[in-house]
């Protein structure tokens, strides 16, 4: 960091409480002080991690591309039975290593063990991608649980003369590396979990002192956590400058820390992005209630914490406004000898976050200087432009700024749900007796109330009752077969009319049956959001019909799977199998709000489709259909994986009705080798911001913007990375579209105008759109969109709660 901008960064720190603005939170007040709009621009993650000999700006973490170097399996099917094993099998960080990174995967299961990483070349440690619950590393020890005398408290902290492991050497796991990266995995400490059990605390652990118990302690710089979860009780993550003269930047990413005093402390420069912090229940609080945050923030350093677009959200049996924000951590000074410019004086912004109602102000230091926005012993705690989160998070409803959702007074789906109307649904009878109309007096489907229906692991909509799968025969009527099907309209004999008749009849019996199983409808006024990383609906889809007011969540949607597609003979030249089922289906559907879910098809059920007609049958639609003059929808934050037709936006170009609707917003999406349709557009007004297109090396790929009849796309600040082989011109197709706007956008990182890609091409393409997005979702430059879309897009990593 240049000298100016320091002295820039403290004077605006020092000048904030004099110019405080309210926040948005309904928590502000003397000791909430916030930052103006102007002060608060020269506090971004790009400045906290440049606090640095050079800045440091980490690169998406792209799972395909790591190979790992070693292995470790419990059950001896790697390299290593344990994580400690293979790291000291991984060379000492040397100038001879000309930055080459050693990957460590570690497969499913829990490995209890101290962890000491130290010294190390630049390394990875990757557990099972989408999935963070499934590698478990972990420890049991406690800051006043007894040691051996002699004998080191961790491997990385050896504290030799202690009798005591200490706070630091109670630390599961100790990243004393540069360069060091964590991904898809959980670190935790559980020597307090039986406190929680109501099993007390243990020997010389009681609450007024020895509870501390450290789930992960980094003594480095560069230290990227991805994906992670960091559980404990109190002292979960410490951030440790190896000197305080030293850099010890340390950045968490689309993660979850969990914890219930003090959990977040240190002295080094920590960026806290896109993540959830969890205050946890159940284990008694000292007298002055529980701390979220504790920076130690050297006196000299400019920079402390930066938590921003994170939530903070408590187990049931937090009570509200008892949770302080944070306090200082006055590392080595005793009560009334703290001095200013000499002593730690903790740094914290909070900012564009979500703030539960269990939070109350700032605290005193634990050297107990009251807290203080002005004067000689002034904090430096600050915050910008935060809101409030509800006590359960799954009643969360779309900002204020939240795309064309937020239109004609935003979308709040079951957010009002009484709880007779709150569901936990683990089977598909559960879900769809959730999902059943409300009726009114008449008997009549009515005015639907308000439902909150939450996912808690796999629904297989393919599935009878009693846990039977479904298949061809179960929904074939007697009498069909393709055999017969494709011997009574084969081309040849038949020609290209379409079926008729009774064995076409048949086909459409067959299928209706089978529509009935596996579609399940959505009624108006519903959230339905998954609980944790197994929540999934398969086999089947969602259809909102005519319903307006609905939220979707944190759910994985897949495989819906037709047994009986249709045959159109004047499809393409040759003619088509067209699938009936959408995994997500919204026709004359207002206010949706879709937002970190996945959706792709699953794993194949056989090899290879049967071929009829000189085509296989097609067995999946689109992975989310949004037409027949559906208004209002955002679909953010979601991953579409592995799909041929993928979004389609309008259906027909016929249907000119859909002129003047279909206003979508579609933002933070990663879309993922899919063949086209990211999405194809017609009639609508479509936003499409800060969107991955990601193409891997031997995927199909045709186009990913369809431009089709009427369509008024403004495409913003999107990224595109696919091989070299793909040229700027196939991103965009146009399909009888002229409206088109683009800026801001990136393909394999160079700026590109996709509108005057396709002039250039020939298209006759104006950008004279006829709007403007309402509501737009604040926007990310181009160029940091794939490691932002790659942390955060797809469901599973927010906690909503318990399955």
């Amino acid at each position: 960091m240049t000298p100016s901008l320091a002295l820039l960064l403290l004077s605006t720190l020092a000048g904030a409480a004099a110019a405080a603005t309210p926040g948005t939170d309904n928590h502000t007040g003397p000791l909430r002080p916030q930052l103006s709009t102007a002060q608060a621009a020269e506090h971004t993650a790009a400045h906290y991690l440049a606090d640095g000999p050079t800045p440091w700006a980490p690169a998406a973490v792209d799972t395909h591309a790591l190979k790992p170097d070693f292995i470790v399996a419990a059950d001896g099917s790697g390299t290593h039975r344990t994580v400690q094993a293979a790291v000291d099998a991984v060379p000492a960080a040397t100038a001879s290593n000309n930055g080459r990174r050693w990957v460590i995967q570690i497969r499913p299961g829990t490995y209890r063990e101290p962890l000491c990483v130290q010294g190390k070349a630049p390394l990875t440690l990757i557990g099972v991608p989408g999935d963070a619950g499934a590698v478990r590393l972990v420890e049991g020890r406690y800051n006043a649980q007894t040691k051996p005398a002699g004998t080191a408290a961790h491997a990385c902290w050896p504290d030799l003369a202690a009798t005591t492991y200490g706070t630091y050497g109670s630390a599961s796991v100790v990243f004393a590396s540069d360069d060091l990266t964590a991904v898809h995995l959980t670190i935790a400490n559980d020597a307090m979990d039986g406190v929680k059990a109501g099993q007390g605390y243990p020997p010389g652990a009681g609450e007024s002192g020895g509870a501390q118990a450290v789930a992960l302690m980094t003594i480095g710089d560069r230290v990227l956590l991805e994906r992670v979860h960091l559980l404990a009780h109190q002292d979960t993550l410490h951030v440790r400058r190896a000197k305080p003269t030293l850099p010890g930047r340390v950045l968490v990413r689309a993660s979850l820390i969990a914890g219930d005093v003090d959990y977040i402390f240190g002295n080094a420069t920590l960026v806290i992005d896109d993540s959830t912090i969890l205050q946890r229940a159940g284990r008694r609080q000292p007298p002055n209630g529980g701390h979220v945050l504790a920076p130690s923030t050297p006196a000299a350093a400019r920079l402390g914490f930066l938590v921003q677009r994170t939530r903070f959200t408590a187990e049931p049996g937090v009570a509200p406004a008892s949770i302080s924000l944070g306090r200082a951590w006055d590392e080595g000074v005793a009560r009334g000898t703290w001095q200013p410019g000499v002593s730690p004086n903790g740094q914290v912004l909070i900012r564009d976050s979500q703030l539960g109602p269990h939070l109350g102000g700032w605290s005193a230091s634990t050297s107990r200087r009251p807290f203080a926005a002005t004067g000689e012993q002034a904090n430096r705690f600050f915050e910008f432009n935060n809101r409030a989160l509800p006590a359960d998070p799954a009643r969360e409803v779309l900002a204020a700024d939240g795309g064309w959702a937020a239109a004609e007074g935003g979308t709040r789906g079951g957010a009002e749900a009484a709880p007779e109307d709150v569901h936990t649904v683990r089977t598909a009878a559960q879900l769809r007796a959730a999902l059943k109309p409300h009726l009114g007096t008449d008997g009549r489907p009515g005015v639907q109330r308000p439902r909150l229906v939450k996912i808690a692991g796999r629904i297989d909509l393919a599935q009878a009752d009693d846990g039977r799968a479904l298949g061809f025969d179960d929904f074939r009527d007697p009498a069909f077969s393709w055999d017969a099907f494709e011997a009574a309209y084969a081309p040849a004999t038949w020609g290209k009319k379409k079926p008729e008749g009774p064995l076409e009849e048949a086909r459409q019996r067959s299928a209706k049956r089978q529509a009935a199983q596996v579609m399940v409808a959505v009624p108006s006024n519903t959230t339905i959001v998954g609980l944790g990383a197994g929540a999934e609906i398969t086999g089947g889809g969602l259809v909102l019909d005519g319903v307006q007011q609905v939220v979707l969540r944190h759910l994985h949607l897949r495989r819906a799977y037709d047994h009986f597609p249709a045959w159109d003979p004047n499809d393409n030249a040759g003619g088509e199998w067209n699938s009936a089922y959408d995994t997500l289906m919204l026709r004359n559907a207002r206010h949706v709000w879709v937002n970190h879910c996945l959706f792709d098809d699953g794993v194949p059920a056989t090899p290879s489709e049967r071929v009829i007609f000189g085509r296989p049958l097609q067995r999946f639609d689109g992975l989310l259909d949004i037409i027949r003059g559906s208004q209002f929808v955002t679909v953010s934050h979601s991953h579409f994986r592995g799909h041929d037709k993928t979004v389609l936006i309008g259906n027909s170009d016929s249907l000119t009705s859909d002129d003047g609707k279909l206003q979508v917003t579609l933002h933070h999406n990663l879309w993922e080798d899919v063949k086209e349709r990211a999405p194809r557009v017609r009639y609508g007004q479509v936003h499409l911001l800060n969107n991955l297109y990601l193409v891997n090396p031997g995927s199909e790929f045709g186009y990913s913007l369809g431009l089709g009849q009427g369509s008024r796309v403004f495409s913003e600040s999107n990224a595109w990375q696919t091989p070299p082989t793909v040229a700027p011109a196939q991103l965009v197709r146009v399909l009888k579209g002229s409206l088109f706007r683009d800026q801001g956008s990136l393909h394999n990182g160079r700026l590109l105008d996709l509108a005057a890609t396709l002039r250039a091409s020939g298209a006759s393409v104006s950008d004279a759109l006829g709007w403007h997005p309402p509501h737009p979702p604040a926007a990310d430059p181009a160029a940091s969109v794939p490691a932002r879309v790659r942390a955060t897009a797809g469901p599973g990593w927010l906690w909503l709660g318990a399955p």
